[in-house]
């Protein structure tokens, strides 16, 4: 067999004169024989960006980055690559070693809770959140919608539909806005629209779009339990929503008895409950109500959102099986859920 450095150095050749396609097969021929090769894995990953397929260039980029040696490389990095390649094991001891250096680190600590199972919180931690989606802000829209295929905005469009005339009379609250993604789609049904997220940085670009009435730095449940927050001082009398939206917020929180609460709580009889979660892989009856996957975000059986929301007194109007989004080139499985809490008794 010819020698790897050879095999290498043709590629290498074909590559520089432009022959794409040919040294894109010679890497990952390379690469079936030998998948630890860096140079093989850095060249192919560079070939895929150029092309456009980032996820795929990404997860190489990571096999290459965790390969030794290690010194000088941060835990931080090392600790994201073996989060992406599945490693979990490894990626726990990376985010343990980052924490002992960073002992108030709040992703640091999430994360290794998320892949080590030790410690998971009940819900992600205010600053947790708050310090990721600061950080994401800039990239956000790009890297969600352009790279992970998320159209939130499209599934509430279609979730609301036949539901929610067009008629501008609803109060509506967009809970976990981020960058106002669903704003535009909202903005034409809304009489007054609000939103309120965590992130400072992700509300300015919110407020950027130039829909939104009002928004709101707070914790999502601590501003709808503070029923006086969300009253407008002209409808003392009629305080709460018409309509609440939660697209891709849902995704932060373990249990949901305590969030659907607090919603029940800010909704006008008849008003509506829109929102998406993240599915257990497994929903067969025997997987837990919720679990912190790797990724630091909580996944839901259908069982545990349907049983806490008739518990709560909604009726559940419209359900369906959505892809949240593309993660590691594989789709992420969800749901997407309308429920109303009812102007008056029903049979």
């Amino acid at each position: 067999m010819e020698p790897i450095r050879d095999q290498l150095d043709r590629a290498h050749a074909a590559h520089v004169a432009g022959a794409l396609a040919e040294a894109e097969s010679m890497y990952r021929n390379i690469l079936a024989a030998a998948p630890d090769t860096v140079p093989a894995l850095v060249n192919l990953a560079a070939i895929l960006s150029a092309s456009g397929r980032l996820e795929e260039a990404s997860l190489l980029e990571a096999r290459a980055y965790v390969q030794p040696p290690w010194d000088g490389k941060p835990h931080k990095i090392l600790a994201t690559c073996h989060y992406r390649l599945g490693q979990f094991e490894e990626a726990a001891r990376c985010y343990r070693a980052w924490l002992a250096e960073e002992p108030d680190n709040e992703i640091a600590r999430h994360h290794l809770a998320a892949c080590s199972g030790q410690g998971v919180p009940d819900r992600a931690p205010d600053r947790y959140v708050a310090t990721l989606f600061d950080g994401m802000a800039e990239q956000f829209d790009h890297r969600l919608v352009s790279i992970l295929a998320y159209d939130g905005p499209g599934v509430m469009r279609s979730l609301l539909a036949d539901r929610v005339p067009a008629d501008q009379s609803r109060d509506i609250l967009d809970a976990g806005c981020g960058t106002g993604l669903c704003g535009p789609v909202l903005a034409p049904i809304a009489r007054r629209l609000t939103g309120v997220d965590l992130s400072q940085a992700m509300l300015e670009k919110a407020r950027a779009r130039g829909v939104y009435d009002r928004l709101i730095h707070a914790e999502l449940t601590a501003f709808l339990q503070n029923r006086p927050a969300a009253i407008d001082p002209a409808e003392i009398d009629r305080p709460g929503f018409d309509l609440i939206v939660m697209a891709d917020s849902l995704i932060y929180f373990g249990d949901l008895g305590g969030v659907f609460d607090a919603v029940a709580g800010s909704l006008r009889p008849g008003g509506l409950f829109a929102f998406t979660l993240e599915l257990l892989p497994q929903d067969d009856g025997t997987a837990p109500d919720f679990a912190l996957r790797p990724s630091g975000r909580y996944a839901h059986s259908a069982r545990h959102w349907t049983q806490r929301l008739l518990e709560r007194g909604f009726h559940i109007r419209r359900s369906e099986a959505i892809v949240i989004r593309q993660e590691f080139c594989q789709p992420i499985h969800g749901a997407a859920v309308l429920a109303e809490i009812p102007a008056a008794a029903s049979p």
